[in-house]
């Protein structure tokens, strides 16, 4: 099966063959997802609780989250079971422990992907401290269970998505930016995954990710988000 070249320079993020590298291909789920070693997984987190809005191209109208339930359920080996976990509305950190975390726990998955940061980035306050304490909290609960892999998911840089302008915007960056490198430093403490959805997007137009509702994922977003979860979930398999 023929692989992708890296992304090219087209603003719309399509190589020369008008295929597009940031979302999965015919195929790729089951050639990536087929001999994953965990038994039961878990996706879970406060992200992206809103309405997703109507595929385009073909994408279905999920939710990453949800879209990456499903392939692991249909791509990945016949013995894996997959729970989500998708709340009701946006769920800071603090929420996703107390909220989350048992039922995440009680399904005694060997696997957990983790969509983090999210709404504690759109939140009226933010404090990198409180994201990094929570974060640790639900990896060392997690970790001290039946998770043998982790994966933690930070979001997509909204400041780039240009529905922020002046003050906001660089409000935005900042708390993006502190996000990035209390999860990096959280999963390296952790033995964890971080898949980091920011720089995935390099080279992208990231416009072309959000919709019109303001903070919230289109249908290309919630595809390209996705193919990298699914991706670095395959990598993170990889024998070493």
């Amino acid at each position: 099966m023929e692989d992708h070249d890296p992304p090219g320079p087209d603003p719309h993020g399509l190589d020369p063959r008008g295929l597009d590298p940031y979302v999965l291909r015919p195929g790729e789920p089951e050639e990536l997802l087929a001999g994953l070693p965990w038994r039961r997984a878990v996706v879970f987190g406060g992200c992206e609780a809103g309405p997703v809005p109507v595929a385009v191209g073909g994408r279905p109208a999920k939710a990453w989250p949800e879209r990456v339930a499903c392939l692991l359920r249909q791509a990945g080996p016949p013995e894996l079971a997959c729970l989500s976990l998708r709340p009701r509305r946006d769920l800071v950190l603090s929420e996703v422990r107390s909220r989350q975390l048992a039922q995440a726990l009680a399904f005694e998955a060997d696997l957990a992907v983790l969509a983090c940061g999210g709404p504690d980035l759109r939140a009226r306050s933010f404090d990198p401290d409180v994201v990094e304490s929570e974060l640790s909290r639900i990896l060392t609960s997690l970790k001290g269970a039946t998770c043998r892999g982790a994966a933690v998911v930070s979001p997509f840089d909204w400041s780039g998505s240009g529905q922020l302008a002046g003050a906001q915007r660089d409000r935005i960056r900042t708390r993006q930016r502190l996000l990035v490198e209390r999860v990096t430093v959280v999963t390296l403490r952790h033995g964890a995954v971080h898949i980091d959805l920011m720089a995935y997007e390099k080279g992208l137009d990231s416009k072309l990710l959000w919709s019109a509702q303001p903070g919230r994922l289109g249908g290309r977003g919630h595809a390209v988000a996705a193919a990298a979860v699914v991706r670095a979930l395959a990598e993170q398999a990889r024998p070493r």
